[in-house]
C-alpha cells in the first residue's frame, strides 16, 4: 500500500491521507496515522514517526491492556473506547465473536455514542501536528475511528473497504513481528456465519453509517464536530447540499 509508513517495530502501520473522496479531492496526508500496539518501536521508530510530523498518540485500549512507553516529546492521550465497564452491551458480541468484526461498529456508535465523543474530544483538543491513534491489532477500534473519520471527510466507499482491508493484507507480517495470532481464520469464520466476507461486511456498515446523524444526537461540542469533519482545518467542511444529496 502506498500509503504505508515504514517504521520499525510496527507491521499495520498507514497513514489515512491519499484516500479519494466523493468530489474528486484525496484526503490530506500527515494528519491522521492509524497502527497497532506501539510497544516495539525502536528509537529510529520514534525518530522516523516524530519526522513523520507525529505529535501525539491516542491509545484506544481498556485500561488493562496498556503497555509500552510513548516518548516525552510525544503527547499520550488514553481513551478507553470499548468502556471497560460496558459490560451489558459487549456480552452479546464477545459471546458470538463479532467483536473482532465491522458488525459491532453501527451499534457501538448508537449505544455507545459517549465513547466515541470522548476520542473525537481528544482528537479535536490535541496539539498541531499528526495524530496517531491506535489500539492492539490496529484492526477494529483502529477501525471503528478510522471509519467516522473518513466518511467525515466523505471518503469513497470502495477507498474506505481497501484501508480496511489493508490489516488483513498485513497480517502475515504482524503474525512475524509480535509473534501472536491475530485470529484472522476466526474473524472470517464469524464473518460467514453473519453471511459477509470481510470486506462484505465493512462495505454494509459504511454505506449505513449516517454521520450527520450520530452528530445530531451525540452532544459533541460544534468545535469538535468541526476539528473532525475539516479534519482539524486541513480539509473544507462538506457543504449541506453536498451532505443532503449523499443522504438521499
Amino acid at each position: 500500500m502506498k500509503r504505508t509508513i515504514h517504521i520499525n517495530g510496527l507491521a499495520n502501520v498507514r497513514d489515512l491521507g491519499g484516500l479519494d473522496r466523493e468530489d474528486g479531492t484525496m484526503s490530506p496526508e500527515g494528519v491522521f496515522v492509524r497502527s497497532e500496539r506501539l510497544d516495539l518501536v525502536d528509537t529510529e521508530g520514534w525518530t522516523a514517526l516524530t519526522a513523520y510530523g507525529v505529535r501525539t498518540v491516542i491509545d484506544l485500549r481498556r485500561p488493562d491492556e496498556r503497555t509500552g512507553q510513548i516518548p516525552a516529546s510525544i503527547k499520550h492521550v488514553h481513551v478507553d473506547l470499548d468502556g471497560d465497564d460496558e459490560t451489558e452491551f459487549w456480552a452479546e458480541y464477545e459471546r458470538d465473536g463479532r467483536w473482532g468484526t465491522p458488525l459491532y461498529y453501527l451499534a457501538h456508535l448508537h449505544s455507545l455514542p459517549h465513547r466515541l465523543a470522548l476520542v473525537l474530544d481528544a482528537i479535536a483538543a490535541a496539539d498541531d501536528g499528526a495524530i496517531l491513534f491506535h489500539c492492539s491489532a490496529g484492526w477494529d477500534r483502529t477501525g471503528l475511528v478510522a471509519t467516522v473519520l473518513l466518511r467525515a471527510l466523505d471518503v469513497t466507499e470502495d477507498a474506505a473497504v481497501a484501508d480496511y482491508l489493508g490489516s488483513f493484507a498485513n497480517a502475515n507480517a504482524m503474525i512475524a513481528l509480535h509473534e501472536r495470532s491475530f485470529e484472522v481464520e476466526g474473524r472470517q469464520e464469524v464473518l460467514g456465519r453473519f453471511g459477509h466476507t470481510a470486506e462484505s461486511a465493512f462495505r454494509d456498515m459504511y454505506a449505513n453509517l449516517d454521520l450527520d446523524s450520530w452528530f445530531s444526537t451525540s452532544n459533541v461540542e460544534a468545535s469538535t464536530r468541526v476539528a473532525i469533519t475539516t479534519w482539524r482545518g486541513t480539509a473544507p467542511e462538506l457543504g449541506s447540499s453536498k451532505r443532503e444529496r449523499i443522504l438521499d
